[in-house]
């Protein structure tokens, strides 16, 4: 991955119009022969490796961006990006690892906390558990190709998956619920909703305040009908679409306002 400048070859008009700057841009991307995902530089760099203002170059990257050539990203180690391809997540349900891997991409798993305690009120309903019922809680932020794609909270019951924490969680939960605990799943319902992006989580997925983002809860079920599985999911929408399957009977869709 590229993130060097070298020193431009092209001609570059301090006063050009907006769509000049745009094929500057374009041009300054494909003469360093940058592949999806590659990172560009940050903001300041590029304009000033172009001899322009930040204003002007924030405006042809917005533009790029809404045409998803590019992507930027917020944080330490934000910047501007050439846009990845934009990742599929399907059903039926599987490890988010193999989704990506099916379509290659290199994934990463950052696990941000876990812990052990008693469920909040919505955890406990969608769990079907008693009062005094402890759940794992397990939070983790998802990454394709170095950048982050999905933050994942998900909660277990505790008697269902002793020693659960112990495991190693970088890769897929189900996995491990699969080999080590002889899950046999059953019945999943999710609801997707599109949200914004609170200061926490824009920071954690380098999104803006208030960017757009997929959010996707589930419930997930056993074989024998008990539930195993509450998670919350929150992709960046801008890297992700999102397709539903059905078999022509048992697919459901609920609309909320």
């Amino acid at each position: 991955m590229r993130d060097t400048y070298d020193e431009v070859l092209l001609p570059i008009p301090r006063q050009g119009s907006a769509d000049d700057l745009v094929t500057i841009v374009r041009s300054f991307i494909a003469d360093r022969d940058l592949n999806p995902g590659d990172r560009i530089g940050a903001e300041r760099e590029i304009a000033q490796t172009l001899g322009v203002s930040r204003w002007a170059i924030r405006r042809a990257l917005e533009h790029l961006e809404h045409q998803e050539e590019i992507l930027r990203t917020h944080g330490r180690s934000g910047g501007v990006f050439v846009a990845p391809k934009k990742l599929f997540r399907s059903t039926p349900i599987v490890g988010l690892p193999r989704y990506l891997q099916a379509q290659g991409v290199e994934t990463g798993t950052t696990v941000l906390g876990t812990h052990a305690g008693p469920p909040d009120d919505e955890s406990a309903k969608q769990l079907a558990l008693d009062a005094d019922a402890w759940i794992f809680h397990i939070e983790r932020l998802r990454l394709a190709d170095g950048l982050p794609l999905v933050l994942e909270r998900a909660n277990f019951p505790c008697d269902l998956f002793p020693g659960l924490l112990e495991q190693s969680l970088g890769g897929s939960l189900y996995d491990i619920l699969e080999t080590r605990y002889d899950v046999d799943r059953g019945v999943a319902i999710e609801t997707i909703a599109a949200t914004a992006a609170s200061r926490e989580v824009a920071g954690l997925l380098q999104v803006s305040v208030g960017a757009p983002l997929i959010s996707i809860t589930r419930t997930t079920a056993l074989d024998s009908g008990r539930p195993f599985e509450y998670s919350h999911e929150l992709y960046r929408s801008d890297r992700t679409a999102v397709t539903i399957r059905s078999d022509g009977e048992s697919a459901h869709t609920t609309i909320e306002p």
